[in-house]
């Protein structure tokens, strides 16, 4: 567990260890940790599942500065067993987990994750770096309490437990967002009147970007319940925008299945019913009852206009069906353009971008392209994200955030797809992690949680009609059974 130039501690909750050149090697028994560096501090806690998948926790640490973390959306590290994390100016968006990042960097700490014990080290012995024992006031950590409420309130807007809504309930809430969708906020009219194809979100509203779901309702729940994104929403300070295809299963042997796409629905237009100038949905070429939508063969459009019809009628199917007609394809915001797939080939104007659903070649690009490989090689270009952002009055430090084409089978997020700078790709259906992109400090920031099963557990727990202070004990109940 320790090499001879490591000395095995095990720290009281009062003592301050200094760091000074050689590692310090400290067994893993479930306590966060804080180091002190100069003005800046950083915590060290066991991450937080609220469902340990097995019976089993993850072992991994998450790291955070809790100046920020506890104060609004901020960015985290994450150290799973058998990683080495260093501090490190030059590791790509660690800056922006830190309020003061150059006493940070000023180090060289280290922290190694050996699976039962925790190595750290930092050499710059001068500097004076400390670590010590995180003393918390209640049996589970502040991190953990937050996620529990957080997980609550999503409950509570939802309404009844996390279950599809009766017939009559449902076509109420879409024929709700439906009415507000003729005004939606932030949609410059088009030439009919209608609001149009871009959502401009202001500057103080910080996006919460979520790419394809396909029916993984649990990874839309988990996003709510992480960083202060709830919380955040709540304050009015953020936006949650969804890249589209919510719906249709990707898993093998899930391709039919359109269940889980119902719940899904249900719950995104309760959000834009809660939150109705934060909460945008961009559609994507999953969200229709197209014969055209396919998966390996399945007819997914048209399974999912059956299904919808057999659980809520006709007047449902088309009330949804008129959701999508109404729902806009682009969302711009300080450094972010987003939309389902990808920019047009052709040369485009913002006009007729508002104007988008007048030209139903756009609609398709926007909705269906991919980006030009050997297997695809009718796909977009960097000279076509070029012209695209300079349609729409952005720059090339502007990130421009698509979903609809993962790179690889077991990834969420890919940075600069095609060495295309600032051009990424996020997709949040996987069943064992869910990536989300967020503005930390005026940048698109990409974090990656993994999945939990949080749905079926909320609704055993009844967790909607269980007084806050009773949700607050739920984890140190399940840990002593």
């Amino acid at each position: 567990m320790k090499s001879g130039n490591e000395a095995l501690i095990t720290p009281m909750p009062s003592q301050k260890i200094r760091l000074s050149g050689k590692g310090i090697t400290v067994p893993v028994q479930g306590s966060p940790f804080q180091v002190e560096m100069g003005d800046q501090r950083l915590h060290i806690y066991p991450e937080p599942r609220l469902i340990p998948e097995l019976g089993q926790e993850s072992g991994a640490f998450v790291l955070f500065d809790p100046e920020r973390y506890y104060s609004g959306i901020s960015h985290f590290l994450r150290l799973a067993p058998g990683e080495k994390l260093a501090i490190n100016h030059r590791i790509r968006d660690q800056e922006y987990v830190f309020s003061r990042p150059k006493e940070a960097f000023r180090r060289h700490f280290q922290v190694k994750h050996t699976g039962d014990a925790l190595v750290f080290k930092d050499p710059i012995s001068e500097l004076g770096t400390y670590l010590s024992v995180v003393r918390e006031e209640q049996d589970i950590s502040r991190i953990e309490s937050h996620r529990l409420q957080a997980l609550r309130q999503v409950c509570t807007i939802y309404g009844p437990p996390l279950q599809p809504l009766a017939p009559k309930e449902a076509l109420e809430t879409l024929r709700e967002v439906n009415r507000l969708l003729k005004n939606d906020a932030y949609r410059r009219e088009d030439s009919y009147g209608n609001p149009g194809g871009i959502v401009d979100l202001p500057a103080r509203l910080t996006p919460i970007v979520v790419g394809d779901l396909h029916g993984q309702v649990d990874n839309l729940v988990k996003i709510l319940t992480e960083n202060a994104y709830l919380e955040s929403l709540e304050k009015g300070e953020a936006a949650l925008i969804i890249l589209g295809d919510a719906v249709h299963r990707e898993e093998p042997g899930q391709l039919e299945n359109m269940d889980s796409s119902i719940l899904m629905m249900d719950l995104i237009l309760k959000l834009k019913l809660r939150f109705p100038s934060q909460v945008f949905f961009i559609l994507g070429n999953h969200d229709c009852f197209s014969l055209d939508c396919m998966k390996a063969g399945v007819p997914q459009g048209l399974l999912w206009a059956k299904r919808v019809t057999e659980l809520r009628g006709e007047e449902y199917r088309e009330t949804l069906a008129e959701f999508y007609q109404r729902s806009p394809l682009l969302v711009r915001a300080k450094g972010l353009i987003g939309c389902h797939a990808g920019p047009t080939h052709s040369k485009v104007s913002e006009e007729m971008l508002v104007d988008v659903r007048q030209y139903p070649g756009l609609v398709r690009e926007i909705t269906s392209t991919r980006t030009k490989t050997p297997v695809h090689p009718a796909g977009y270009t960097g000279g076509d994200v070029r012209r695209f952002r300079k349609a729409l009055g952005a720059d090339e430090e502007t990130a421009f955030i698509v979903g609809h084409f993962p790179r690889s089978a077991d990834e969420t997020v890919w940075l600069d797809i095609e060495k295309i700078r600032n051009h990424h790709v996020i997709y949040s259906a996987r069943i064992n992690q869910v990536g989300v992109f967020t503005r930390i400090d005026g940048d698109m920031v990409p974090q990656v949680y993994p999945a939990e099963s949080l749905v079926a557990w909320a609704n055993k727990q009844q967790l909607h009609q269980l007084p806050a202070s009773i949700v607050s004990l739920l984890p140190s109940l399940r840990r002593d059974r």
